[in-house]
């Protein structure tokens, strides 16, 4: 059994991440895996930031999802893709926040970020069976390199 976790934005939902790599890396998009229910109404902003710098955002709107997914229904879950202008990050911590304008967060009207209860791409530092501590889904996507491709 699939266990499906998500947590209602109500202003701000944030996801901090630890970067190692061994050396820089040129960013080009990031996925975070949302649900909507109900058409809420609003911008919703996603914000790459280290410390209190914004490093890079993007937002969407709840009809963006329904577009993505060639879909009418107001009920739905997405990897929603989020590109950005090319950013280059280096080790280091991160945060990536969720925000609204616009919105007011209801039952029948909401986004949420879906949690990763069991992930080996963003694994939990500290060990707890408690779902709502688990990390936020998403997936950050390297810009490939053209002279590496032959």
């Amino acid at each position: 059994m699939s266990v499906f976790v998500s947590e209602s934005l109500k202003t701000t939902l944030k996801q901090e991440i630890e970067f190692v790599p061994y050396r820089n890396c040129t960013i080009s998009a990031i996925k975070i895996k949302i649900s909507m229910i109900g058409a809420p109404l609003g911008t919703f902003t996603l914000s790459f930031k280290k410390g209190d710098n914004v490093i890079a955002s993007k937002s969407f709107t709840s009809a963006d999802i329904k577009s993505d997914l060639s879909t009418t229904d107001n009920n739905a879950w997405i990897w929603k893709a989020l590109n950005f202008n090319d950013f280059t990050i280096k080790a280091g911590l991160y945060t990536l926040e969720l925000t609204a304008a616009d919105y007011t967060q209801s039952e029948s009207n909401q986004i949420g970020w879906i949690r990763d209860y069991e992930s080996v791409f963003n694994e939990r530092s500290e060990i707890s069976q408690e779902r709502l501590e688990t990390p936020f889904c998403f997936r950050i996507y390297e810009l490939l390199r053209q002279d590496l491709i032959k």
